[in-house]
Parts: structure tokens; C-alpha cells; sequence
């Protein structure tokens, strides 16, 4: 490397040198120049051919494919070397007129080649030489590929100059093409270089440093092509002379990567033997078919108690003891018959005490040799013996032990069970081999404790603890588990050894314990302190969500005459089948509680006043089945009372007051009934209970109706579309507001059906008005959260418009933000199933709720609803700025915009300065039902008339 970068260095100061003397002269064409430059290309091309013999010959004998690269891509050189020579203006014309151009034509692709096979080689990865041959196929075909490049290039120079830019000018010199050229040839030397050094960072496959020079002298000679202006000038001259020498670098680190390199590595694996001979630990023994030592190569003292010497030339007889002459006798036979044996062992008695030795025998296959000679290898097996017997006695204290025990790799896998682990686990030795332990968890361990086992582990310490684990029947076992890491001599960790003891009893002892401490020994619910318990964390929960809770309070009407008439053990029965029929009624986070007696407290948290009425009429019907208690079919009642957080309380004790007020109001108006806290919030709760009971029969009984908002486009004011907005007339509440109704058939499930006949109406209009000449008309429908998770939305959309016979285009469907809030790739992929059927498809509101542009980008729309409130706000700066936003991202994203509210005319014209598509609102037009739109429509039609 040193050397390389020295004659780098020297070429380096003699082009510096050669720049600064010949750039102060002037110009002046160099004697003889003509017959140098064929002195020099000539030598060039016998080095490049040079280099393509030998990598040719040296890839027959030992295949390098980057020597094979190399020789193929100077055989491309040499060729181009050899007409750019035969082209240089001067010569005898080369089946063309000659000319300085013509030879910078064949030069330039010849030095692109050179730069570009080096990079090539150096870019691949340079592998030791294969041992499989190279056959002749394959390596003509890199040959034939060069060739075939160096054929088309000839036929362009030569053929076809008219389309090579122009390279030399006789009066100015190189063209801005050349120098081009040969700075692009400079930049890829560069690259070649710095690759090379970047490899010589590591030891390298090839000779390295010679290629360095050559890539880097190469590299110098091109900056000598991009001063000449004379083409026999100085310059000229030693840019050959460099590319020369760059050539004979190269055939350089040819001649030493594939001749020389075979020969060093020969010493070197002998070397290499020599060095494997004399380090190893074992007695190493040559001798004959008959037991006679030849020779002793062992280098280690202390292996025997004789010197090498005193054993060569005598027989195992006269060495060794009968029954240790008679193992090695045997092994020799062995090892004639089947070329080589291992295993056999003997015992020798020595100073120290008995050793064992085990032996390997391998016959030397070398038929010039009348008597069969083997090579003998004596391993001393002493320490290795006592091991296994230390081993074997551990063996079986692991396999006796109660306890499972597991030992995994640092991978985790499962490498050794214990008997007991079988016992314990269900799982045989073979069906957890090579598998995590974690297949025998239950599922139910905190991932907390998983983090901190292993925080420890990997910190080399032990874990000790408990884990749930999974009998290979499903059962679950309690297990106190303890992990430990397993070091080597050296004090690495190399495995991780797990005892596990089953507690699985103790821990059901425990959680009975527990259990009676916290829940009702006779139903099985929650005590008062667990009730409590409980019922903060739901209070918790409430507060953090600014939501309701509500708190019930139930007991069982007259159940005291059940206890007296039928006795304690009727009764019992009762509670315990009236606590089962609570729980079936239950949320996840709801609680019920035994608080006494016949008395039963129920927390429902995030819930309003019309949930716990909900509850109580479910209540009410399944309490109203009869109780079959033994022989006696018993119907019970429940008096409940009702207390809402915040406003009839802030804490436990409060509420559970006011409910039992309550529950004793529910009984004064005649048991089985239930009774709120607040007179205002149980005029209320009956409010929504006679809506809801109404909506039920609201469409059969013909009260519901539709009334449609018109939409007009902005930029000409024409009504093309209508938003369909439902109505109620209830027969004694009077007028009920979708505000109000809304969101009670929500959530009792009103809406599926409601929606549908919402659809179906708007649908059966708008056919009507197509009919009537309107076919320019779209309609807007409103899709509640609820309809958009029905399963069959599209199905039931698709039906629809069949039913109708309009086609999709001409309805539209409106959509919440809050679509996506719940599963989103499943909202996503249900409004591309819509989009695909070709209904229209707008976002509602957009802005004043869960506003998520990641999924805006993904959701197929194709409008933005702008809110009222962001159109009322239209007269300040803000508000205009952010209906300009909107406007503008619609617009950016593809989609049309459409603001609702609009009630001035100065809304009007902001929103059409804004560019906006369309508005709907009071000031065009308020809702109107059916026949007031349709003469609305007919007016159209007259001014479109009129018009035309």
C-alpha cells in the first residue's frame, strides 16, 4: 500500500511539474511524435493483450470471475488501442480517411471500457478462486460480448461519424465534448479508487495495492488528455506514458492475484500444517499395520512419560500393557478395513494416577507403502470422564427432582426438560424441542412482568416469580418460577436453566381466601368493600370522561313473606338465582353487589338517565320470568331507585342515600316500579321514553315525513340538488326536533330501520321528479354512525336505488368525521366499496370534529360539507381565513365544497369570492316539503325555458 501510494505521489508531482512547465511554453508539436505514439500504444496493446492471456488461461485453472472480467475488458481495449493507433492522423487511412477526430473516437470508448471493467471488478464481490472448472462456454461469452461492443463502435466511427459529436478542432483544439469526456473518465477513475481503498480497509482476496496504481496512474494520464490543443504536443505524450505505465500495473496485479498467488499460498498451507502438527494437544502417532512406531509428532511435554525417542522403532507390546496393546490392535484392524475409526478407549495406570485415553485412527492411503501405515491419534480423556460421571450423577438428581426444570438457549428455544416437566405440563421431551417456553403461558402474565423478568436476565441476574402457565389439557397451573443464567468457564451466559414448583394449589387456597374476604359467600357478588372498591374506579372513569354514572338501588318486594312461608333455604334460592339473572345483564364495567339482605346496589358508569331507565325496563322483563326454586315457581319483584352522577351526588355514600330514597318513592307508588332522585330528571326520563316507544310506531302510523333543503351551485346560482331533512309530528308531544329523536333511535336501534325508509322516500321522490323532466337533480341523505356499521350498508344502498330505478350518481350520501374513529380500515374500506358502486360521497361537518387528514387522503369522497358555524363567522378575518383553508385543501385534494348555513347575502358572496361550488341555507331557501318543492322545481323549469 505504502509503496502504491508513493509512485502515486511521484506521478502525482511529475503531472504538477509537466502542467506548470509546458502551460508557461507555448505550444509546440513534439519531434517524431507520430512514431512514439505508435512506439507507446503498441506496447499498450501488447500489456492489454497480455492481460487478457493470462486472466484467460489463469480462469481455466483456478475460475475468478473478476479475473475474468479484467481479461475480457482489455481484450476490448487492446482491440480499440489498435485502431485508435492505426486511425491517428498521419497513418495510412484505416479503411476511412484518418483524421485526429477518428482516432479520439476509438480512444474514448477504449478508456471507458478500461474504467468501466475495473469498476465492474471492483464493484462485485472479489471471491476466493472456485474449485468447480470454468468451462469454455462461459467463459466466451463476457468474450463475445466485447466483442460484439467493440464491432458496434467500429461500425460507428468508421460508418456513421456523422452522428459522433465533434472532439477536435485543427485551429482551437478539444472541444468542450472531449474535455467532457475525459473529466468523466477522471471522475470514474476516482470512484474506482476510492472503492479500492474503502475494501483495503479489511484484507483482501486479490493483490490490492498493484491495482491501486494502476487505477490511479490511469487516472493521472486522462487530466494530460484534457490540455492538449496540439495533438502531437507534450501533453498528449504523457498522457500515453502514463497509460502505459497505468497497464503494466494492472498485468502487475494480474500476474500476482493468478500465477504468483497459487505458489504463495502453497508455502503458506504447509506453513499452516506445520503449525496444525505441532499444536496439537494430543499424542499423534504413525506406526504399521503389525503395531510398530514409525514416528511421534507430538511437540507438547508432559503428553507421555517417555521421550519420542524412546517409543519410535518399537511395538505396542513393548510400549503398552496387554489389554491397552489389545484396544490399539483392534483399532488398527478397524481402520484397515474401513479406512478410519474413533471411540476406542483404554486405561493406563501412570504417576499420577489412572488416565483414559481414546483413540482415532485414520489409514494413510498411499499405495507406495508394502505395509499399511496409520496415523494415531491418543486424546488423554481423563478430565472428560470424571466430568461425565460428575454429570451422570447430576443427570440423575435432575431427572428425580420434583420440580420442572427447563434450560433454553439465549435464543429462547427450549433445549432440555426434566421427567417432571412432562408430569407437570402434559407436553413429552420431543413436543417442546426447539420451541419458546412461551407456549405454556396462559395468555394472562402482564407484559410489566415479562419486562422486568427480562431486564434482569439480560442484566445477568435472576428472576424469581410467579407465572400463570397452561396444561397441555387447557388447565391452567400456578407455577413459582425460578430463572437463573448459566455462564461458562470464561463467565459468558450461554443458556438459561428455569425450576418451576406447581403452587397451583396454594393459589387456589389463597383466592378462596380471597374471595370470601370480597364477595358474597351465598351469591357470589361483590361485598361491600369490593363494591366500593368498584365503584371508584367507575366514579374514575366517569370524571375523566366529563360523562354520568348512574347508581341503582333495588330491593326485592316483599320478600320477607317468601323467607316466612317457604323458609331460608326457598329464600336463598331466590337471591342466588336473582343475583345470576344481574349479572347476565351486565357491561364489562358495570358492577352489582350484595349490599344486604334482599338489597342490591348496581353501578353503571358512562351512563345517562336514559340508560338507566334502559336497565331498569330490561331489568323489569327478565325479573318478570318466574324463579323455579325447587318445587315452587316463584315471581318476584324489584322496587328500584335511581341516583345520577354529578347531579344527585359527588361520591358513594351520597348516591347510595339518594338512590334508597328513591327506591322507598318506587314502593309508595306501588312496588315494582323504579323512581329517579330528581323529580325534573324523571319527567325527563318519561319524555324520552314516550319518544322512544313512539318512534316505534312513528312510520306506520304515518307521522314521520321528509322535507328537502335546496343546494344551489355558487357560480350561477342553479339548484341542483336537494338535502333530504327528516320530520316528526308526534300525536300528544306535537312537533319533535331531529335533535331530540335523533339520537334516541340511535341508541335503541330505530335508526336501521328509520334510515332505510329515510332512503327509500328520498329515492322514490327524486324518480319522480326525473321523471318529470328534472334529471339534473341529485339528493342528499343523511347516514348515521349506526348505519354506516351495518354490515350490509351497501347491499341495503344498492337495493335501494334498484328499488327506485335511478342511478347511483344522483344520490349522495353524508358522513360524519367520526367514522373513522373506530376501526378505520374497516370505514375505509366500506366508503371505497360505496365510491365503487358510484353513489356520491360528502363529509358533514368537516371541521368540528374528528378531523384526521391520514385518513381524510384515504377516504374516497367527494365533497366537504362546510359547517354553519365556520359560515356564521364569515365577517371576521379568522373565520374567513378558515373557510379559505378548507376551500383551498378541497380543492388541492379534488374535492368540491358545499357550505350549509348560509342565511346574508354577504355570506353568499364571501363564500363565491372564496371560490366555493355550492351553498344551501335560509337565505336561498328554507326546508320545504314535497309540493312546495316540486312548484319550486317548475319555476326552474319555466326560467330555464325562458332562458332558452
Amino acid at each position: 500500500m505504502r509503496r502504491a501510494l508513493s509512485v502515486l505521489g511521484g506521478l502525482a508531482l511529475l503531472l504538477l511539474a509537466s502542467w506548470a512547465y509546458f502551460s508557461s511554453t507555448p505550444a509546440a508539436p513534439v519531434k517524431d511524435f507520430l512514431t512514439a505514439h505508435q512506439i507507446l500504444e503498441s506496447l499498450s496493446i501488447a500489456v492489454s493483450v497480455l492481460v487478457f492471456a493470462v486472466g484467460w488461461h489463469a480462469c481455466r485453472l483456478n475460475p475468478q470471475r473478476n479475473v475474468l472480467i479484467l481479461a475480457c475488458g482489455f481484450l476490448g481495449v487492446a482491440l480499440l488501442d489498435f485502431s485508435h493507433m492505426l486511425s491517428y492522423a498521419g497513418m495510412p487511412d484505416y479503411f476511412t480517411p484518418n483524421s485526429v477526430s477518428k482516432g479520439i473516437w476509438f480512444w474514448l470508448p477504449a478508456r471507458y471500457v478500461a474504467v468501466l471493467t475495473l469498476l465492474l471488478a471492483v464493484v462485485l464481490p472479489w471471491t476466493v478462486p472456485d474449485t468447480t472448472e470454468m468451462g469454455l462456454a462461459l467463459r466466451l461469452r463476457p468474450v463475445a460480448f466485447m466483442l460484439l461492443l467493440v464491432g458496434a463502435i467500429h461500425a460507428a466511427v468508421l460508418y456513421y461519424p456523422w452522428i459522433l459529436p465533434e472532439t477536435f478542432v485543427p485551429a482551437t483544439g478539444l472541444t468542450g465534448f472531449k474535455v467532457g469526456a475525459e473529466y468523466g473518465l477522471i471522475v470514474l477513475h476516482v470512484l474506482v479508487f476510492g472503492l479500492l481503498l474503502r475494501q483495503m480497509r479489511q484484507p483482501t482476496t486479490f493483490n490490492a495495492p498493484p491495482l491501486l496504481a494502476a487505477v490511479g496512474t490511469m487516472g493521472l494520464g486522462e487530466f494530460f488528455f484534457t490540455l492538449y490543443v496540439d495533438a502531437a504536443d507534450h501533453f498528449n505524450l504523457l498522457g500515453h506514458i502514463y497509460k502505459l505505465l497505468g497497464y503494466l500495473f494492472l498485468y502487475r496485479s494480474i500476474i500476482q492475484g493468478t500465477i504468483e498467488a497459487p505458489y504463495r499460498a502453497l508455502a503458506r498451507s504447509e506453513k499452516s500444517l506445520k503449525a496444525v502438527l505441532d499444536a496439537v494437544p494430543d499424542l499423534m502417532f504413525e506406526m504399521t499395520r503389525s503395531g510398530r512406531y514409525l514416528r511421534v509428532h507430538t511437540r507438547v511435554p508432559g503428553l507421555t512419560e517417555r521421550v519420542p525417542e524412546q517409543i519410535a522403532g518399537r511395538t505396542i507390546d513393548e510400549v503398552l500393557p496387554p489389554d491397552a496393546a489389545g484396544v490399539v490392535r483392534t483399532a488398527l484392524t478397524q481402520a484397515e478395513a474401513t479406512g478410519h475409526t474413533q471411540g476406542q478407549q483404554f486405561a493406563l495406570e501412570m504417576t499420577d494416577g489412572r488416565h483414559w485415553f481414546e483413540l482415532s485412527v485414520a489409514r494413510i492411503q498411499d499405495p507406495g507403502f508394502a505395509d499399511p501405515r496409520f496415523v494415531v491419534l491418543s486424546r488423554d480423556v481423563t478430565q472428560r470422564m470424571q466430568d461425565l460421571d460428575a454429570l451422570r450423577k447430576l443427570r440423575h438428581a435432575v431427572e428425580q427432582t420434583p420440580h420442572s426444570i427447563i434450560i433454553t438457549n439465549l435464543r429462547g428455544q427450549i433445549e432440555y426438560v426434566n421427567p417432571s416437566f412432562t408430569t407437570v405440563t402434559g407436553y413429552g421431551s420431543d413436543e417442546v424441542m426447539g420451541r419458546n417456553p412461551r407456549m405454556l403461558g396462559a395468555g394472562k402474565t402482564s407484559a410489566e412482568v415479562v419486562a422486568q423478568m427480562w431486564e434482569r436476565l439480560l442484566s445477568g441476574l435472576a428472576w424469581k416469580g410467579e407465572l400463570l402457565n397452561r396444561h397441555k389439557t387447557g388447565r391452567e397451573v400456578w407455577e413459582y418460577v425460578s430463572i437463573s443464567p448459566m455462564r461458562d468457564e470464561q463467565g459468558a451466559i450461554t443458556h438459561y436453566i428455569s425450576v418451576q414448583e406447581d403452587i397451583s394449589e396454594r393459589k387456589s387456597n389463597e383466592e378462596r381466601i380471597r374471595h370470601l374476604a370480597n364477595f358474597d359467600a351465598l351469591t357470589g357478588l361483590p361485598n361491600r368493600a369490593m363494591f366500593s372498591a368498584r365503584f371508584s374506579q367507575a366514579l374514575g372513569l366517569s370524571q375523566r370522561s366529563e360523562g354520568s354514572l348512574a347508581l341503582l338501588y333495588l330491593d326485592l318486594d316483599r320478600f320477607k313473606n317468601v323467607n316466612d312461608s317457604l323458609g331460608y333455604a326457598v329464600g336463598d334460592g331466590v337471591l342466588i338465582d336473582v343475583a345470576h339473572r344481574l349479572k347476565a345483564l351486565l357491561r364489562d364495567e358495570d358492577t352489582v353487589s350484595r349490599y344486604g339482605g334482599d338489597e342490591f346496589l348496581v353501578v353503571l358508569p358512562l351512563t345517562t338517565a336514559q340508560g338507566a331507565v334502559h336497565f331498569a325496563e330490561r331489568l323489569h322483563g327478565e325479573l318478570s320470568k318466574a324463579c323455579q326454586v325447587e318445587s315452587h315457581a316463584l315471581l318476584v319483584t324489584f322496587s328500584v331507585g335511581i341516583a345520577m352522577y354529578p347531579g344527585d351526588g359527588s361520591d358513594m355514600e351520597a348516591l347510595t342515600h339518594h338512590a334508597e330514597v328513591a327506591m322507598y318513592k318506587a314502593k309508595e307508588m306501588g312496588r315494582d316500579h323504579y323512581c329517579f332522585f330528581s323529580a325534573d330528571m324523571q319527567a325527563q326520563s318519561s319524555r324520552l321514553l314516550r319518544i322512544e316507544n313512539g318512534l316505534r310506531t312513528a312510520i306506520a302510523q304515518g307521522e314521520m315525513s321528509l322535507h328537502f333543503q335546496p343546494q344551489w351551485r355558487v357560480h350561477d346560482r342553479r339548484m341542483v340538488g336537494v338535502e333530504a331533512l327528516l320530520r316528526w309530528t308526534h300525536p300528544e308531544l306535537g312537533v319533535v326536533g331531529p335533535a331530540e329523536f335523533i339520537p334516541v333511535a340511535e341508541s335503541s336501534g330505530q335508526i336501521i330501520d328509520i334510515g332505510l325508509w329515510v332512503l327509500d322516500t328520498a329515492l322514490a321522490c327524486l324518480r319522480r321528479w326525473r321523471d318529470a323532466g328534472h334529471t339534473d337533480l341529485t339528493v342528499a341523505v343523511n347516514l348515521s354512525l349506526a348505519q354506516f356499521r351495518h354490515p350490509d350498508l351497501v347491499e341495503v344502498v344498492q337495493k335501494a336505488l334498484q328499488r327506485a330505478g335511478v342511478p347511483a350518481e344522483v344520490l349522495e350520501l353524508e358522513l360524519t368525521e367520526s367514522i373513522a374513529m373506530h376501526e378505520p380500515e374497516k370505514a375505509i374500506a366500506c366508503v371505497r366499496a360505496l365510491a365503487d358502486l358510484g353513489v356520491q360521497l360528502s363529509l358533514d361537518d368537516f371541521g368540528t370534529g374528528y378531523s384526521s387528514f391520514s385518513y381524510l387522503q384515504r377516504l374516497r369522497v367527494h365533497r366537504l360539507k362546510i359547517d354553519q358555524s365556520f359560515v356564521r363567522n364569515l365577517d371576521t378575518a379568522r373565520g374567513m381565513s378558515i373557510v379559505r383553508a378548507i376551500v383551498e385543501m378541497s380543492r388541492s385534494l379534488g374535492l368540491a365544497t358545499i357550505a350549509e348555513g348560509v342565511e346574508t347575502p354577504h355570506q353568499l358572496e364571501a363564500l363565491a369570492g372564496l371560490s366555493c361550488d355550492m351553498v344551501q341555507g335560509y337565505h336561498l331557501s328554507r326546508p320545504l316539503p314535497v309540493p312546495a318543492l316540486e312548484a319550486l322545481l317548475e319555476q326552474r323549469a319555466l326560467a330555464s325555458d325562458i332562458a332558452a
